[in-house]
């Protein structure tokens, strides 16, 4: 099954608020993360035989599983938020912190567990959140829907965090990690964004730019036509619609989600030009994209600047990842890091996608970038969906 929806909304060129520019600009972003010592640029790999398969020109992978060891890119948005905050903090108490260039990699210069650190996750952004912490000698408590996988909420308490563990989905999670927050005079560090919280998600989604600044990079003079971005709340879609419409503004954005939580697809599909919220839970495989609240201050990003959104079932998820797996070079590839490809087959498997792909005018001529977000985050289910196949 699978859906989709032009988006009505979309300016091509986009013209976004001055502000983001201030955020997504900055130069002290990729700084950061160079000053942390387990930082190297995650491999841009091509994927030849598959854009023949697939009827493209050809296909570009940026392959997050590599990222700091977390097999995910989730953690490159937590560090530079924490920073963003720990820098604001010091800022108005006349404390002096080292700066970019050092600030990973200096010892000693914040006090042991000063700061609690909280957020909720279906699994990557959590121990991103966790393993900065732990960096910084701080705690985290990161809530997470009860029915994560056991893997999953290992990781996290292996980089020192306590896991609360909430019944019902990641919406729910959210909720109950904002009550104790305030009750407990704790620091959220939450991927997405409500009415008064919209100043940390910014810096999450400014974060994630690094990945696309190494991507321009690796790409030398190699043009891409199509950008296919996996959904959830929408932090590191509205990254990536910022990052491509402003300097490669003929580029046309794909956002892809799993059918039932497609929150960003509903939401433009609604007409009012305002997020929509779903209420449930999905059952899909690809967790860390089962969402059900676009991010506050990611859609007017999204909104503008996607020009289609694809909603799909975990079947063509999962020969996404078998296809990575099976392919050359290699892609390890998660539940969710495939959905990027799974959108792909998609559009080459259904009748009503194909209209759609000829519409958007994808041809044999056409360059397609995906982004492989995470790896086997769930080595469990990703050997049982490998051998299925």
């Amino acid at each position: 099954m699978c859906r989709f929806v032009v988006n009505p909304f979309c300016e091509n060129p986009p013209e976004f608020d001055s502000s983001l520019a201030s955020e997504f600009g900055r130069k002290d972003i990729m700084s950061l993360h160079r000053s942390i010592p387990d930082y190297a640029g995650t491999p841009l790999v091509e994927l030849i035989p598959l854009a023949d398969k697939l009827g493209v020109g050809r296909i570009f992978v940026k392959d997050e599983s590599y990222r700091f060891g977390l097999k995910a890119f989730k953690a490159l948005g937590a560090s530079y938020a924490i920073y963003r905050y720990l820098k604001e903090e010091s800022d108005k108490k006349g404390e002096e912190i080292p700066g970019t260039e050092q600030f990973y990699s200096s010892i000693g210069w914040l006090d042991k567990n000063r700061y609690t650190f909280c957020t909720a996750t279906d699994g990557n952004h959590g121990r991103g959140v966790a393993w900065v912490a732990r960096k910084l000698n701080q705690r985290a408590i990161i809530y997470m829907p009860s029915e994560s996988v056991k893997s999953r909420i290992e990781n996290i308490e292996n980089e020192g965090a306590t896991v609360i563990l909430v019944n019902g989905g990641y919406d729910r999670a959210v909720k109950k990690c904002r009550k104790d927050a305030i009750e407990n005079g704790w620091q959220i560090i939450s991927d997405t964004s409500w009415a008064g919280y919209e100043k940390i998600p910014k810096w999450i989604q400014a974060g994630y730019i690094t990945m696309f600044q190494e991507i321009s990079d690796q790409l030398e003079n190699h043009t891409i036509d199509y950008v296919i971005v996996q959904g959830g709340v929408g932090a590191l879609l509205a990254s990536a619609v910022w990052y491509f419409k402003t300097n490669y503004p003929v580029v046309k954005i794909i956002s892809v989600e799993p059918v039932g939580a497609d929150c960003l697809l509903r939401s433009a599909e609604s007409g009012a030009g305002r997020p929509v919220s779903i209420s449930g839970h999905a059952s899909t495989i690809m967790a860390g994209l089962n969402c059900g609240t676009p991010s506050k201050v990611a859609w007017p990003v999204i909104q503008k600047g996607v020009d289609l959104f694809i909603a799909i079932s975990d079947n063509y998820t999962r020969d996404a990842m078998r296809e990575y797996y099976l392919g050359k070079p290699r892609i390890i590839s998660g539940e969710s890091g495939a959905a990027g490809l799974a959108a792909m087959v998609a559009m080459n498997m259904s009748e009503r996608l194909r209209v759609v792909r000829h519409k958007l005018g994808i041809s044999e001529d056409s360059s397609v970038l995906l982004i492989n977000t995470e790896g086997d985050t769930d080595p469990v289910n990703f050997a049982r969906i490998i051998n299925e196949g």
